[in-house]
């Protein structure tokens, strides 16, 4: 038998660092596939993030430089890339760390864990410009992040078919095989052998390669496809958390051809369907 069960993702903290934001963030793996986005605006510009629905920002990067072009400046890319900082004007200027930080505390507070948010580029906003009549530029590249998962349970020999609907596609968070002693309620052990706690370490990738960036896919809760974590006897099981995110949301080496019933829709329409199934 299969079981479902939806569930809200818990908000992570910022802290002082986000690489340390990241690390809070449960599953790294599904972190690792998200798209990375980069916005860049100069001088007065206000900047506007914005993430499909069903997904939150995640700030990776936030950072003033200067630069000598406009083309460094109000450009945005599908896929983040180091914008290199040339100063023009006064070239002994230098941006204290406390600036760039005050800088990143403020793109986090307005935009971290929100679909869209707007914050102003000017360092003036910050009490000191330390590089006055020189153009500047803020970088930011981020992420859009699911925040709502559900999850199915099958227990041994059962067969799990997950699919969402058009322009989106499965995004697996964690996935576990085998059995825990206090988490095996569902698919109860055979009369007379003992619980255990026994998982097959790398259930979540496995998962990743059959189904991640997938509108469909199958797992099969066996041996053939996950090993044999447990003792023979026991009564193993396979428990999937995943979401259904738009495609732009994930890695280009993810992406898949649009299929027969995504050809005729604009993409534009994602914003107001629902992508899970």
């Amino acid at each position: 038998m299969i079981y479902y069960e939806r569930k809200t993702f818990k908000d992570i903290s910022f802290e002082q660092q986000i690489e340390k934001l990241n690390d809070k963030f449960p599953q790294k793996l599904l972190l690792g596939t998200l798209r990375t986005h980069q916005k860049a605006a100069c001088d007065e510009e206000m900047v506007t993030l914005i993430c499909p629905r069903g997904t939150t920002i995640s700030i990776q990067v936030a950072q003033y430089g200067t630069s000598a072009s406009q083309s460094s400046c109000s450009s945005e890319l599908t896929e983040y890339q180091p914008v290199a900082v040339e100063v023009v004007g006064d070239t002994s200027c230098t941006w204290p760390s406390t600036l760039q930080y005050s800088l990143l505390q403020t793109v986090v507070e307005a935009c971290q864990k929100k679909r869209q948010c707007k914050f102003h580029t000017s360092p003036k906003a910050f009490g000191v410009d330390p590089c006055p009549g020189s153009r500047r530029f803020v970088e930011v590249a981020y992420k859009c992040r699911p925040y709502e998962f559900r999850s199915k349970v099958g227990c041994e020999n059962d067969v799990l078919h997950l699919s969402c609907n058009p322009h989106s596609r499965v995004a697996i968070y964690s996935a576990q095989y085998g059995r825990t002693e206090y988490d095996s309620i569902q698919c109860p052990q055979p009369r007379g052998m003992k619980e255990e706690t026994c998982l097959e370490p790398y259930a979540t990738e496995t998962s990743m390669r059959e189904c991640h960036g997938k509108r469909r896919c199958v797992l099969s809760a066996d041996s053939k496809m996950f090993g044999k974590p447990c003792r023979t006897g026991s009564r193993t099981y396979l428990k999937v958390v995943y979401t259904c995110v738009p495609r732009t949301v994930l890695k280009e080496r993810y992406e898949s051809a649009p299929e027969e019933d995504e050809v005729a829709h604009d993409a534009s329409d994602l914003e107001h369907e629902d992508v899970g199934k």
